[in-house]
């Protein structure tokens, strides 16, 4: 509850409670509701824009107590000021925001929402039946103390939908979902929705271990699960890496095979590929990335640079892997993060190459697992996968950097 006199309590207890909004407002049963959120978010920003104004008042009327770590008070004086400014700014910037709400906020208020249409349950259970070729039952697995069971739900366009469970069998707590999305076209494929659970309850584990490393932090994924699901993830981060490794869902590596990086994107680059992967499949980027590959060239200067792996490529607990045409695609949505390796005896497939190639070549820095030289791409090429426009904005992504949530 606010206490209307402590400003730092009221600010942690609004931090807390935006990502619970964030993850809350992902999936609404009734769009009605939406309308009593946007109320409380207009409301909101205009107590934001409050905010702003009196931390840049305080900074102004304390700036002679502002001093520099060195005791300089002309630079404290400074810095006081610039920072008043710059509060100045993002107040007038966020008028602009809630003009655009206050508007989005209206247009709701027309809309008279009807009832969702009855869907018969018996004739789309037969429906799904028939696609999968037998009963669509739930499928669970066990990861440590956890308990996780996937079964399909009704699809929602080109996505194919599934509703989860995650129990904990420690405590008795369960939760229950049905906002895990495939990407568009994608088959129904229960353990490949099990494995990507897994995948987001390890990214939610990993943040949960990093904030209790570093007290005061707000991990990028802290908010894709109630505080309880998270700490029960982070005790069973071996299961569930385990699990979103090997589901049987896509082939396993050969044992003895050895890989050299051909690329490794990060930022808006990898966003655009993640993108295609979700637009047209994993296939595309492999066609998309193998680009990047100049044969013989590409070998050696992974050579000389020591990006060659042993058996599979290099890969976190939390990417994905697809292999085909003698290439490996790892990929995270999560971390933001797109990789394409080559087996080392085996040549570039010229027939993958449908993309020009890029004319180019750059080294990019990654802490994740050493990068081999990627290579940067036309401009033309960019624009052709949209790399130079904003995929995320209005809305802004409340989960991730990326601006995903629980979507395969």
């Amino acid at each position: 509850m606010p206490t209307f006199h402590d400003p730092l309590a009221d600010a942690a207890e609004a931090s807390e409670a935006l990502p619970g909004l964030a993850h809350a407002s992902r999936v609404f049963d009734d769009p009605a509701d939406t309308y009593r959120v946007f109320g409380d978010l207009v409301a909101g920003v205009r107590s934001l824009r409050q905010v702003l104004d009196q931390l840049a008042a305080t900074h102004l009327n304390a700036r002679d107590r502002a001093f520099d770590d060195d005791g300089n008070p002309a630079a404290g004086a400074a810095s006081a000021l610039a920072a008043a400014d710059e509060l100045h700014q993002a107040g007038t910037l966020l008028d602009q925001a809630y003009d655009r709400l206050d508007a989005a906020f209206s247009h709701s208020g027309r809309i008279a929402w009807h009832p969702e249409p009855v869907i018969d349950r018996e004739a789309a259970r037969e429906r799904l039946a028939a696609r999968l070729g037998g009963d669509p039952e739930t499928t669970t697995v066990q990861a440590g103390t956890l308990t996780l069971t996937v079964w399909p739900d009704a699809p929602v366009g080109e996505h194919q939908r599934y509703a989860y469970r995650i129990a904990d069998t420690t405590t008795g707590q369960e939760l229950e979902g049905r906002d895990l999305f495939t990407g568009a076209g994608t088959p129904v494929d229960p353990h490949h929705a099990i494995r990507d659970l897994a995948t987001f309850l390890s990214a939610a584990g990993q943040a949960r271990q990093y904030a209790l490393d570093h007290p005061g932090s707000s991990p990028e994924h802290e908010g894709l699960f109630p505080a309880w699901v998270a700490e029960a993830a982070r005790t069973n981060t071996d299961a569930l890496a385990e699990l979103s490794e090997h589901t049987g869902s896509e082939p396993e590596q050969a044992v003895g095979r050895r890989w050299l990086n051909v690329a490794f994107l990060q930022g808006e680059e990898a966003d655009a590929v993640l993108d295609l992967i979700d637009r047209d499949g994993a296939e595309a980027a492999i066609a998309h990335l193998s680009g990047y590959d100049y044969g013989e060239e590409t070998t050696q200067a992974a050579l000389e640079n020591g990006y060659v792996y042993d058996d599979k490529p290099p890969t976190g607990s939390t990417d994905r892997t697809v292999t085909t045409e003698g290439y490996a695609l790892t990929y995270n949505h999560g971390l933001g993060h797109v990789g394409l390796y080559r087996e080392f005896d085996t040549p570039p497939d010229p027939a993958l190459h449908e993309v020009q190639r890029p004319a180019s070549a750059v080294v990019n820095e990654q802490p994740h697992h050493a990068p081999a030289p990627a290579r940067e791409a036309p401009a033309a090429q960019r624009a052709a996968l949209g790399a130079d426009r904003d995929w995320y904005a209005s809305p802004a992504g409340t989960i991730s950097q990326s601006g995903r949530g629980l979507s395969l």
